[in-house]
């Protein structure tokens, strides 16, 4: 298990290192940030995700589709709700939600990030450390720390970044824990894709 959490974490570095230099230096992630569905890295980036979320437990023999959890229940479908529709009325950078291809768009980013950053790494550091809290709070850090590849917090002062790293790591804890306390990965995926909805657009 220890390698698991060892290539997990390598494969975490790889993909910070991979985005920074696509959005930041190479500057493809400014397309994205506007959800620009023309911006190739929009769909590269998450595409990177699902094939390592999906792949690399796959070939170590280590999860199955099945075992994702999908059976959504009442009582955390309107958690769900709730949640998301508070996170996203407070989103003032998140998708239209009158526009079709700002649902679809979302559904996928959305989808990409929560197999990426609960379904893979918070599953792999769970087999190795004991409690719940451990692996929770080191996949939601490593979720808060990812945002620093995303091109608007290029402009920030330092501790305008911290800020960014730690209000996304506290989103991270929320997910992880809905995850960890209804055991369906279609908790956070549904509380996330309604959280980066902007809500605002429709007044």
């Amino acid at each position: 298990m220890k390698q698991d959490c060892v290539l997990a974490f390598s494969v975490f570095l790889i993909l910070f290192i991979v985005s920074f230099i696509c959005s930041i230096v190479l500057g493809m992630g400014k397309a994205e940030s506007l959800h620009e569905p023309a911006s190739l890295w929009m769909y590269g980036r998450r595409l990177l995700m699902i094939v390592i979320g999906i792949g690399i437990p796959w070939l170590r023999g280590r999860d199955t589709l099945a075992a994702f959890g999908w059976q959504l229940s009442v009582k955390w479908f309107f958690i769900s709700v709730a949640a998301g529709g508070l996170i996203g009325i407070s989103n003032k950078g998140g998708f239209d939600p009158a526009s079709l291809i700002a649902i679809i768009l979302p559904l996928f980013h959305t989808f990409a990030t929560e197999l990426f950053f609960r379904r893979y790494l918070l599953r792999t550091f769970s087999a190795l450390f004991t409690g719940m809290w451990p692996p929770m709070l080191l996949s939601s850090f490593l979720y808060g720390l990812f945002y620093l590849t995303v091109w608007t917090t290029l402009g920030l002062p330092v501790a305008g970044r911290i800020i960014f790293v730690f209000l996304f790591t506290g989103l991270g804890i929320l997910f992880s824990y809905s995850y960890k306390k209804s055991g369906c990965f279609l908790v956070p995926w549904l509380m996330h894709f309604l959280g980066v909805l902007n809500y605002r657009m429709l007044f």
